[in-house]
């Protein structure tokens, strides 16, 4: 058996339908080729960006940190004002006056509409908090009494003399 040793080039003699599938099958490799770069470009574009969100998170918390230590530390009155001064005796005693005057009045007031007294402060439409109502045989007692001060009205009292100078106490307290 002899075998034939010579060879043809591989286009020489080839038909143009093989010639055809030969630049069929270039153009798919190529295609394919050209798909693999693609993908792999946009991987390592992924991969860069999800580097750079990470380098950007890990700034952030870096960044919050840093505040946060900040604030707690330093405490700047920006961020936490400094607490209102406590008020002075004179200024709690006329802030009680004038709620114990306002409840005289709406108990007044309940008199003249209705020509007798409340049973309880709440009914006369007053705000009793820390003011104690009581019916006497002359009319009626308040005590008021809060952050260590203590007053005390009767009905029969002058509402102008019992608040006296109370609002200007109240006035000048921010002064």
């Amino acid at each position: 058996m002899s075998q034939d040793t010579t060879t043809s080039p591989p286009n020489a003699a080839a038909s143009p339908e093989k010639k055809a599938l030969l630049a069929a099958f270039d153009t798919v490799l190529q295609t394919a080729a050209e798909e693999r770069e693609i993908e792999r470009l946009a991987a390592e574009a992924r991969r860069r960006s999800r580097g750079a969100s990470r380098l950007l998170l890990v700034v952030c918390a870096v960044i919050l940190t840093f505040v946060s230590v900040y604030l707690y530390v330093e405490r700047p009155e920006w961020v936490f004002p400094a607490a209102a001064p406590p008020e002075s005796p004179a200024v709690r005693q006329a802030s009680l006056r004038i709620s114990v005057a306002n409840a005289a009045q709406h108990i007044e007031r309940y008199r003249q509409q209705r020509g007798q007294l409340p049973a309880t402060l709440a009914q006369a439409g007053a705000n009793g908090a820390g003011i104690s109502y009581q019916r006497t045989a002359a009319g009626y007692q308040l005590e008021g009494e809060g952050d260590g001060v203590r007053v005390s009205f009767t009905s029969g009292e002058s509402l102008t003399r019992f608040i006296g100078n109370s609002f200007e106490v109240i006035a000048r307290r921010n002064r």
